[in-house]
C-alpha cells in the first residue's frame, strides 16, 4: 500500500534520494520489502515534491516510476535539501489519475499518505461535515488520502504544529475507522513529521541530514525501524534532531475480537474416549494430564500457583516483571502468540511491555477451550484497546500453522507447559513451531530447571493437598463425562521424582484391588492393591540440554534468564 520518503538536509540531487540507492524508492515501486495486508507492487503513479528558493515545486505522474525516462534526467539535474516522494498502490475502486498521486501542497507544505481509511468513504461521512465545503468541492481527487490532505491542511491553516495536525488526525479517523492503515508524512522544508499506524517506517540520521522513508534504501546502519503507533518529528536546527513518541490513544477505540473455531464440537468427547481407551488399557495405565483441566480443576490449578510449595509461577512471574521489557525491545513484536487462554497475569507483563514498546499490533491465543478463549479475547481487548485480538480454537500440537498474526511475530509457551511432552513429543512440537515460524521470529519458553528432590517433590505434593484433590480430579471428570464408576476416595496421590529422566511424575495409585466400569466406552478396568496410574509428566531441564532441543529444531537461544534462586528459566530464541 504505497510507499514514501521524505529528506531534511544539504541540497542533493533527487536522484541520489529516489533512483540510485539498491533499494531507494524506485525499487521499492516493484520490489517493496515490508508491504503489509495487500498489495505487491506500487505502479499506479508517483510525485516528488522539493523546496526551491522560489517556492515548492512539484512533479507527478499517472504512471510507474520505472516507465518515466523524463523523471530520471530531471532527478539527476535537479537538487534539494527537503524532498518528499511517494509511490502509489491505489486502492480498489479509487481512480488512478495524476491528482491522485501524493503529494499534496499547499505553499510551503507537502503531504503523503501510505495506507487506507477502512470504510472509505461512509465511515469518515460526519468528519466532511467538519471541513469548508470549497476544500471539499476542490479536492485534488476523490481519495482517502487527498481527504486526509484536506483534514491536515485544514488544521494547519488553523495554526496546529505538523506533529499537532497529523496526531489530531489519526486520531479522529481511527476513532471511526479502526482497520485504518494510517502512515502519514508531512513537511514545510525546515520540520517534517511522520506518524506509524499498520505499517512500515524507518529513521535515518546522519550529521547533517535526515531521511524517513516507509524502508531502508540501502542497508546503512545508520537506519532505525520506527514502532507502530508513533510519532515522528525531525528538524535540523541547529543539527539533525528526531524525536519519536507514542502517539495518543484514540478515545473509545476497541477492535472487536474474534474466535476461529478450528475443532469440532465433539471434539473434546472423542478425544477423551480415545485417551482413556489407550491409556487406561496400557501397562502401566496412564492419562494425559490436559483431562484434569475442568472448570473445577482450573480453580485447584490456580489455588497451586498460590501455594508455598509451588514456586514455578512465581519465579517465571519475577523474570517477566525484571525483563519483560527487554524482551519487548529485543523483539519488536508486532503480534504476540501465546499458546494457552491469554488470561493470565505473565501475559499482560508481556503485552504491556510490548504495548509500551510501541510494537504491539495483535494478539492471538491459541487454546482448546472455546468459552476460555471468549473470556479472554474479551477481557484483552479491554485492556489493549489498540490491539487486534484473535482466539484460535485448536490443539497446538496439530493447529500451529493455523496462528495468524503480523510478523514479526513471538510465540510464547510459558508455565514449562513443554515440560509435560515427551522428549518425542517436544522434538515434533518444536519442528512444527519452527515451521510455522518465519526467520527471525520468536520463541520465549518457559522451562523449570533441575534442582534437588524435595524441593521438586514439594512442588507437586504440597502440605495442604491441594494438589492432591487437583490430580484426583481427573477421576471425576471420567465420571461426569463418560459415566464412568470410579471411587475417587480410594486413589491416593503419589508424586516421585524420576533421576534418570530427570522428570516429575503425578500418580494415582489405588489403594484397594478394585474394578471400574466406565459405561459410555463399554469398558471394565481392574485395578490392583497398590496399582499405580500415571496422570502427568513433567520433565526438568538443563540450560544444555534446552538449548540442543532448540537448536536441532531451527531455534537458536538468543537471551537466557533465571529467577534469583535459580530455579526456573526463561529463553529467548529466534528463528533460524
Amino acid at each position: 500500500m504505497c510507499r514514501h520518503l521524505g529528506y531534511l538536509g544539504p541540497a542533493v540531487p533527487l536522484s541520489s534520494l529516489l533512483l540510485d540507492p539498491p533499494s531507494g524508492l524506485l525499487r521499492q515501486t516493484w520490489a517493496p520489502t515490508d508491504m503489509r495486508r495487500g498489495g505487491t507492487v506500487n505502479a499506479d503513479g508517483f510525485g516528488v515534491g522539493w523546496h526551491t528558493p522560489s517556492g515548492v515545486v512539484r512533479y507527478r505522474r499517472a504512471v510507474p516510476m520505472w516507465t518515466d525516462t523524463s523523471f530520471a534526467s530531471l532527478a539527476a539535474a535537479t537538487s534539494s535539501g527537503s524532498v518528499l516522494a511517494a509511490a502509489r498502490s491505489a486502492t480498489v475502486g479509487m481512480p488512478v489519475v495524476e491528482t491522485a498521486c501524493a503529494p499534496f501542497t499547499e505553499g510551503d507544505w507537502l503531504f503523503s499518505h501510505n495506507g487506507v481509511v477502512a470504510g472509505w468513504p461512509d465511515s469518515v461521512a460526519d468528519l466532511a461535515s467538519t471541513l469548508p465545503a470549497v476544500d471539499l468541492m476542490t479536492m485534488d481527487a476523490p481519495t482517502d488520502s487527498a481527504f486526509l490532505w484536506v483534514l491536515v491542511r485544514n488544521r494547519l491553516r488553523a495554526g496546529a504544529t505538523l506533529a499537532d495536525a497529523l496526531s489530531s488526525v489519526v486520531a479522529d479517523v481511527i476513532a471511526r475507522a479502526p482497520d485504518s492503515r494510517l502512515n502519514l508524512l508531512l513537511t514545510d522544508g525546515r520540520t517534517m513529521a511522520a506518524t506509524t499506524w499498520w505499517h512500515s517506517l524507518s529513521v535515518l540520521r546522519a550529521d547533517d541530514a535526515v531521511v524517513i522513508a516507509s524502508e531502508p534504501g540501502d542497508d546503512s546502519p545508520l537506519w532505525t525501524p520506527v514502532a507502530d503507533r508513533m510519532l515522528v518529528t525531525a528538524t535540523l536546527d541547529p543539527h539533525p534532531d528526531v524525536r519519536i513518541t507514542a502517539l495518543p490513544e484514540p478515545e473509545g477505540h476497541r477492535v472487536p475480537p474474534t474466535v476461529e473455531i478450528h475443532l469440532p464440537a465433539d471434539h473434546a468427547a472423542r478425544a477423551l474416549a480415545a485417551d482413556v481407551r489407550s491409556g487406561l488399557a496400557a501397562s502401566p495405565k496412564s492419562l494425559p494430564p490436559k483431562w484434569f483441566y475442568d472448570a473445577r480443576g482450573s480453580e485447584l490449578f490456580d489455588a497451586i500457583t498460590r501455594l508455598p510449595e509451588y514456586y514455578p509461577t512465581r519465579a517465571e512471574a519475577e523474570i517477566l516483571r525484571a525483563h519483560a521489557a527487554d524482551i519487548a525491545a529485543t523483539t519488536g513484536a508486532h503480534t504476540l502468540v501465546e499458546l494457552g487462554s491469554g488470561s493470565s497475569e505473565k501475559t499482560r507483563l508481556l503485552l504491556t511491555a510490548l504495548r509500551d514498546a510501541g510494537s504491539l499490533r495483535s494478539i492471538v491465543a491459541l487454546d482448546v477451550s472455546e468459552s476460555a478463549l471468549r473470556e479472554a479475547t474479551a477481557a484483552l481487548t479491554e485492556e489493549y484497546p489498540l490491539a487486534e485480538v484473535r482466539g484460535v480454537v485448536g490443539d497446538f500440537t496439530e493447529h500451529l500453522a493455523l496462528v495468524p498474526g503480523e510478523p514479526p511475530r513471538m510465540v510464547a509457551f510459558l508455565g514449562s507447559t513443554i515440560g509435560n511432552l515427551l522428549p518425542d513429543e517436544r522434538a515434533k512440537f518444536l519442528g512444527a513451531l519452527r515451521g510455522t515460524l518465519l526467520p527471525g521470529e520468536w520463541l520465549l519458553l518457559g522451562t523449570d530447571l533441575v534442582k534437588d528432590r524435595d524441593t521438586l517433590v514439594r512442588a507437586y505434593d504440597d502440605g495442604a493437598g491441594v494438589t492432591a484433590d487437583f490430580n484426583r480430579n481427573v477421576l471425576r471428570v471420567l465420571n461426569r463425562e463418560l459415566r464412568a464408576d470410579f471411587d475417587v476416595e480410594a486413589f491416593e496421590h503419589v508424586a516421585v521424582w524420576d533421576a534418570e529422566q530427570e522428570w516429575i511424575e503425578m500418580r494415582l495409585r489405588s489403594v484397594r484391588a478394585q474394578r471400574v466400569a466406565i459405561a459410555e466406552l463399554g469398558m471394565i478396568v481392574d485395578f490392583a492393591e497398590g496399582e499405580e496410574l500415571r496422570t502427568e509428566t513433567s520433565a526438568k531441564f538443563r540450560r544444555d540440554g534446552i538449548t540442543e532441543e532448540l537448536a536441532t529444531a531451527g531455534f537458536t537461544v538468543h537471551r537466557w534468564w533465571t529467577d534469583a534462586e535459580n530455579r526456573f528459566a526463561l529463553s529467548l530464541s529466534r528463528a533460524e
